[in-house]
């Protein structure tokens, strides 16, 4: 049986990296995105600013991380290869350094989530993972046990962790991620006495 084409797949993940940069969800080339095609995983490349990337320039991996093909992965590949071996319902992980979730991440040990519509997403709050270096196998081994069986993470003083069982899911939770972060934020502006 042939292997069916993966253009239509790496134009998904082009599509969905060109969102978080549109979105302000990150800038230039950073964050990463990926997406599990059968035995295959589509990770958007190390360097390339969303704004640039090319179908063609989505990185084919496998579980353990080895390029099929050409082209050099995101530095961040073992963290989507952890959370995808950890969670086989999941599809798509995204990543990005959205400005008020990090800021979050910076300081505290997880994200209140205070609105009703970001309760039905994540419950009452988003975890912060313990603090490893990016582009780490501790990292991901941090990321994988924060998420546990949940939709998204922080990860402490770095970014944002999204999955799901479609790229359009996965970027929906990390709007809804940064949107949680900044009402949180604008209310401790807003106690009063």
């Amino acid at each position: 049986m042939p292997t069916p084409s993966l253009r239509p797949f790496r134009v998904k993940v082009t599509k969905a990296y060109r969102t978080l940069g549109e979105r302000g969800l990150i800038t230039h080339s950073s964050g990463n995105v990926s997406l599990r095609v059968g035995e295959a995983i589509l990770i958007t490349p190390t360097g390339i600013p969303y704004y640039f990337l090319r179908p063609a320039q989505i990185v084919v991996i496998d579980k353990e991380g080895g390029v099929r093909g050409f082209g050099r992965p995101s530095s961040e590949w073992r963290v989507h290869v952890a959370v995808l071996r950890a969670r086989p319902e999941v599809r798509a992980v995204v990543h990005t350094h959205s400005p008020y979730a990090t800021a979050v991440a910076c300081s505290l040990p997880s994200l209140p989530v205070l609105h009703d519509e970001g309760r039905i997403f994540f419950g009452g709050e988003i975890p912060v993972a313990e603090h490893a270096p990016p582009g780490t196998w501790e990292l991901a081994q941090r990321a994988v046990a924060a998420l546990g069986k949940g939709r998204a993470i922080l990860l402490s003083r770095h970014g944002v962790l999204t999955v799901g069982k479609t790229l359009d899911e996965a970027v929906f939770l990390a709007e809804k991620v940064e949107e949680a972060a900044q009402l949180f934020l604008l209310s401790r502006d807003w106690r009063g006495p």
